[in-house]
C-alpha cells in the first residue's frame, strides 16, 4: 500500500522496497534511522546497490516526490526496462501570463473541433484526421513553451460536455506529461492525437448506458467496454492517415500493466508508452471531473488513488512522473492559505513547487476581495506580517467558487495588472 502525505515541505510517497527506482530520494524509513546502517537521514538512490541495501533492511520507505535525480537516456532502449529513469523536464520558455490568451483561443477552437467530431461520429460520418493533427500541433507548440496555461484551462469543466472536454483534457495532459519526460516534438504531436481521439468509440454507445446516473451492471458493462473496439473501427475508416499508435491507444487504453484490463487482457510488456501515458491521464481527468453519478475528487485524492493502482493498473514510473508534472498544486487548483484566504493557482514555480503563483479570491472571512496576483516564491507578507503560504487544497464548490465565472469576469487579467 502507498499513500500521499502532504505537509509544507514535501510530498511523501509510501513505497514498498521492491518498487523503488533509481533517482528517487528516500526521506524516511519504516524504522528509526539509528537502527539502520545508513549514515545520512535522507539520500538519493543513485545505483542498483543502493536499492539492494534498502531492500535488505526495510519492507517499505517514504520517498520525496519533489526531489529526483534524472539522467539522459536512450528512450528506445530504456523504455524496455521496468524501472525507467527519465531525463529532467525542459525549462519553460514562456509564462502563463504571456500564453493564456493564445492558449484560450487554442483550447476553445480545439474543443469545438472535438465536439464536431463527436457529433459526426453520431451520424456515421468519418473523422477528419488532418484537421485533428493541425489542432494538436497548436496544443503541442503551446505546451512546449509552458504547460501551465492549457493545464489551467483543463479545470474549466462543464458536466454536460464531459465527453468532449475529457478528450480535450486528456490531449493536453498527455502532451504535458510527454514534455515532462523529454519526448521530441513529433512524438508529442502523435501522443496528443492519441489523447484527443482515445474515447471516440463512446459516441456509438447508447446514451442510456453512457450517461446512466447509477452503477452499470451485467450487459451494460459489456456494452460500455465495447467502446474500445468501436474506437478502433472508427479510426480505421477515418479520412486521412491515422497513425497506428493512435488506433492502438483507442483500442488499448483500458488495458492494465498486470494484464487484467480489457479488451485483450495484455500486460505492460505489450503496452506502448503512449497507451500507458493515456491510461494515466484518462484516469486522472475522469477522477477529478463531476459526473452524473458522482462528484469529482480533489487533485490529492486522485493521485492518492492512482498511486495505489500503480504497478497493477498503471505504469509505476510514469505515475510518479505525472505527479511531478502536475506538481503539488496544479494550475487551476483552489487553495487555502495559512491566513485563511482563498486563492487559485495560476502557474507552477519549477524550482519551488510548493510556492506557485496564485491569485487571491476570498479574504480571511471567506468573502470576495480585490483580486491580487502573488508569487509565493518571493515570500511576500500579508497584512499581519506573515509570509503567504499555502495550507491545503480545497474544493471550489465548498466556497461557492465558479472557476468558469471568475475566468470570464477577467479575474486573471485583473491579477496580472497587479504585477
Amino acid at each position: 500500500m502507498k499513500k500521499i502525505i502532504l505537509d509544507n515541505q514535501l510530498i511523501k510517497l509510501k513505497v514498498p522496497v521492491e518498487k523503488l527506482v533509481l533517482g528517487q530520494y528516500v526521506t524516511e524509513l519504516d524504522r528509526p534511522w539509528l537502527e539502520s546502517p545508513f549514515l545520512f537521514q535522507g539520500f538519493f538512490l543513485t545505483t542498483d546497490k543502493h536499492i539492494s541495501q534498502v531492500q535488505d533492511v526495510c519492507q517499505y520507505v517514504y520517498v520525496d516526490t519533489t526531489r529526483i535525480i534524472e539522467k539522459e537516456i536512450d528512450f528506445l532502449q530504456e523504455d524496455k526496462r521496468k524501472n525507467i529513469v527519465y531525463p529532467p523536464p525542459p525549462k519553460k520558455t514562456s509564462s502563463f501570463f504571456k500564453e493564456i490568451t493564445s492558449s484560450d483561443t487554442i483550447f476553445t477552437r480545439t474543443s469545438n473541433l472535438i465536439r464536431g467530431f463527436l457529433k459526426n461520429i453520431g451520424i456515421n460520418e468519418n473523422l477528419d484526421i488532418d484537421e485533428a493533427k493541425k489542432a494538436v500541433d497548436q496544443v503541442v507548440r503551446s505546451v512546449i513553451k509552458t504547460p501551465d496555461a492549457l493545464m489551467w484551462l483543463t479545470q474549466l469543466k462543464k458536466k454536460d460536455e464531459y465527453t468532449s472536454q475529457h478528450s480535450m483534457n486528456v490531449c493536453v495532459l498527455s502532451v504535458a506529461l510527454g514534455r515532462h519526460i523529454g519526448l521530441a516534438e513529433n512524438d508529442l504531436k502523435e501522443l496528443g492525437l492519441c489523447g484527443m481521439l482515445h474515447d471516440m468509440g463512446k459516441m456509438l454507445i447508447p446514451d442510456k448506458v453512457l450517461n446512466k446516473p447509477g452503477k452499470l451492471a451485467g450487459k451494460e458493462i459489456k456494452i460500455m467496454k465495447y467502446h474500445t473496439v468501436l474506437g478502433l473501427k472508427i479510426l480505421k475508416k477515418s479520412k486521412g492517415r491515422v497513425p497506428l499508435s493512435v488506433i492502438n491507444v483507442a483500442y488499448s487504453h483500458h488495458e492494465r500493466v498486470d494484464g487484467k484490463g480489457y479488451p485483450r487482457g495484455i500486460g505492460q510488456d505489450k503496452l506502448t508508452r503512449a497507451t500507458r501515458i493515456v491510461a494515466i491521464t484518462d484516469m486522472y481527468d475522469a477522477l477529478t471531473s463531476d459526473r452524473v453519478y458522482r462528484k469529482g475528487c480533489s487533485h490529492l485524492e486522485a493521485i492518492d488513488i492512482m498511486t495505489k493502482m500503480s504497478g497493477k493498473h498503471l505504469d509505476y514510473a510514469l505515475v510518479l512522473k505525472f505527479i511531478e508534472c502536475l506538481s503539488v498544486y496544479p494550475p487551476g487548483s483552489i487553495v487555502e492559505l495559512t491566513n485563511n484566504e482563498i486563492a487559485i493557482v495560476v502557474e507552477v514555480n519549477q524550482d519551488e513547487k510548493l510556492r506557485p503563483k496564485i491569485i487571491l479570491l476570498l479574504g480571511y472571512d471567506k468573502q470576495p476581495r480585490t483580486e491580487k496576483l502573488i508569487d509565493l516564491a518571493l515570500r511576500e507578507k500579508d497584512i499581519g506580517g506573515e509570509t503567504y503560504t499555502i495550507a491545503r487544497t480545497v474544493r471550489a464548490v465548498d466556497y461557492d467558487i465558479d472557476i468558469m465565472k471568475f475566468y470570464h469576469r477577467g479575474v486573471l487579467q485583473k491579477g496580472f495588472s497587479s504585477l
